[in-house]
């Protein structure tokens, strides 16, 4: 009965194997991270740390999505319900893919090759990510998994049977865009693509159960989107929302995509909207919650005169050009040039090759029509992708988490395509067993690559947080938690949690200066909390408000800040047991 059980579900069984030796290697060499502060602060906002309570307002999730997480924190607020999720995600998303393509596999030998494999591949690509979550990474391995299930779908079936099989595609993808919208919106071309190479692959491309098949999965995405963005809107749909995310966006633009000016060459534009030498500093440092003035419209002033300045320092033919030759070698320069993707590229590159290959072998059709066929998949998967990368390299704004999410696209799209095209070559069990060994040595190759960098990322983290972690627990003591401190924001960037260890969800007693989160009503509430109005006054009048910055770091952007608005600062330096940090009490007089 037992031997009956495990062929039954052997497929399952071993894709829970496989994980499970990922999850307590993760957990036992490195332990689960939050990537970044920003993912730490989206986790206080979910966990009630923010502003006291959970709140369903995360700004940078949609709000389905982050209602239903804060409201698990309501019910167990001790839980670290944000980094479950996480978790649940990615390995949910990996577990999906491995599943099905055990399936495509007959012999028992060949499914414990391919999980080798895939284990070896998941370690060498993804493990930095496993240990240091980053949401975009899981709204993108989200949308890959959901690729890969409709690219492996079966032609075969029905309309109906062919819908209900992809349900869970839809799914997945509608949960992606509750997740990051922006990283779902710019793969969904991808994703496009692979339902033109999978409509492509049908015997009759324009009979009528294709129509159905296809445009229902299409509207069922389609549709999940617009509940979640309708959804979204209704819930910021207030005033204080609709500014505040219009203020969110501008900050985006001037931050992410422009270079703030330099006062002294462009004094002129600064004097026309307003913007002192010391308010533009605010800018420069992050710090421009310190000044309610600088609002929406002063931010759409001043990224709109950057990009008028970009564009007339390089024409477009120019950065294309540019763009192009960084664009070629990242996809194609190995691990000993500083601007390869590598190991990404070499796994896309082989992918490419090999479903090429494959594509030729398959005796269904005659030579020149699968060579054609395959050549336009795959053409206008590498015209698309080329396209999405060129507008990202323009620009300037490919971090890690968007390159990586890009290739791990393109690559369950490939392997999609590989699994089908084995199945039904002839003599599958050679040609698997041959790119599975290759795949499974690029496995290796990437392993011994990954680790040492998973490894030295966790140390510097670890000796990072060291500081920050002496510096909360200072905050946190008994005679300092009726105060407030307010942190210098390129003091605070380094900082990052575990997601299981130590995890208290009560409210925490200081911010950062500025942030994506700052003059929001989440963030008005939090300084409603202690009592605070604005920033800017409370640092000058309220004897239980504190500034704090790295030791060593300067001071003058603060005093001519204050003193541009006719007060005389004084910074009166707090002793503290915590190394590496200083604490200020301002005092002001004005100026006369």
């Amino acid at each position: 009965m037992l031997r009956d059980f495990i062929k039954k579900y052997e497929n399952c069984i071993g894709t829970c194997f496989l994980l499970l030796i990922v999850m307590v290697f993760t957990a036992v060499r490195y332990d689960y991270y939050f990537d970044l502060n920003d993912d730490v602060l989206m986790k206080d906002i979910l966990a009630g740390v923010y502003t006291g309570e959970p709140e369903g307002h995360n700004i940078q999730m949609l709000w389905l999505i982050s209602a239903l997480i804060s409201a698990l924190y309501r019910i167990g607020g001790s839980l670290p319900w944000y980094g479950l999720f996480l978790c649940v995600c990615h390995y949910g998303s990996l577990g999906l893919i491995i599943h099905r393509s055990l399936s495509f596999c007959s012999k028992r030998s060949m499914k414990v090759l391919l999980l080798l494999t895939e284990g070896l591949v998941m370690v060498g690509l993804l493990l930095p990510h496993l240990v240091s979550a980053q949401y975009t990474i899981t709204c993108t391995m989200l949308v890959m998994a959901a690729t890969f299930l409709f690219v492996t779908t079966d032609n075969g079936l029905s309309a109906k049977e062919f819908i209900i099989k992809n349900i869970p595609s839809v799914l997945l993808v509608f949960l992606a865009y509750l997740i990051r919208s922006e990283m779902c919106l710019l793969v969904l071309p991808l994703v496009c693509v692979a339902g033109v190479i999978k409509w492509g692959s049908e015997e009759k491309i324009f009979a009528k159960a294709n129509w159905v098949k296809y445009l229902t999965v299409i509207g069922g995405i389609l549709a999940g989107i617009l509940v979640g963005q309708g959804s979204h809107m209704i819930a910021y749909g207030s005033d204080e929302w609709r500014t505040f995310t219009e203020y969110f966006d501008n900050r985006t633009e001037l931050y992410d995509f422009q270079e703030i000016p330099e006062y002294a060459e462009h004094e002129a534009f600064y004097e026309s909207i307003g913007l002192a030498e010391s308010e533009r500093e605010l800018l420069e440092n992050y710090n421009f919650g310190l000044d309610e003035e600088i609002d929406e419209k002063l931010l759409l002033e001043v990224a709109e005169y950057a990009a008028a300045n970009r564009k007339q320092e390089a024409s477009f033919m120019q950065k294309l050009k540019e763009s192009f030759g960084n664009y070629v070698r990242r996809t194609v320069y190995g691990p000993s040039h500083n601007e390869s993707d590598y190991p990404w590229n070499v796994i896309v590159l082989f992918s490419y090759v090999a479903v090429f290959v494959t594509a030729l072998c398959v005796d269904e059709k005659k030579f020149t029509a699968r060579f054609w066929q395959i050549c336009w998949k795959l053409w206008i998967l590498g015209a698309v992708r080329s396209v999405l990368w060129l507008w990202l390299i323009m620009r300037e704004r490919v971090p890690v988490r968007i390159s990586h999410s890009m290739y791990l696209m393109e690559l369950g799209i490939l392997l999609g395509m590989l699994l089908l095209q084995l199945r039904v070559l002839k003599g599958q069990r050679k040609s698997g067993l041959m790119f599975g060994v290759v795949y499974f040595f690029l496995g290796i190759l990437f392993v011994k690559y990954s680790i040492p960098g998973t490894d030295a990322d966790v140390i510097q983290k670890a000796q990072n947080n060291i500081g920050y972690q002496q510096l909360y627990g200072y905050f946190e003591r008994p005679e300092n938690k009726g105060n407030f401190y307010f942190i210098d924001v390129y003091s605070s960037v380094l900082y990052t949690e575990k997601m299981f260890e130590e995890v208290d969800n009560s409210l925490n007693n200081y911010d950062i200066m500025g942030g994506w989160a700052c003059k929001s009503p989440l963030y008005r509430k939090k300084l409603a909390a202690f009592g605070i109005d604005t920033m800017e006054e409370a640092l000058v009048s309220m004897d239980n408000v504190y500034y704090v910055q790295e030791a060593g770091a300067e001071t003058d952007w603060l005093v001519m800040y204050y003193a541009d608005r006719g007060r005389d600062v004084v910074l009166q330096r707090v002793e503290m047991p915590v190394a590496g940090f200083e604490l200020y009490r301002l005092t002001a007089q004005e100026i006369n």
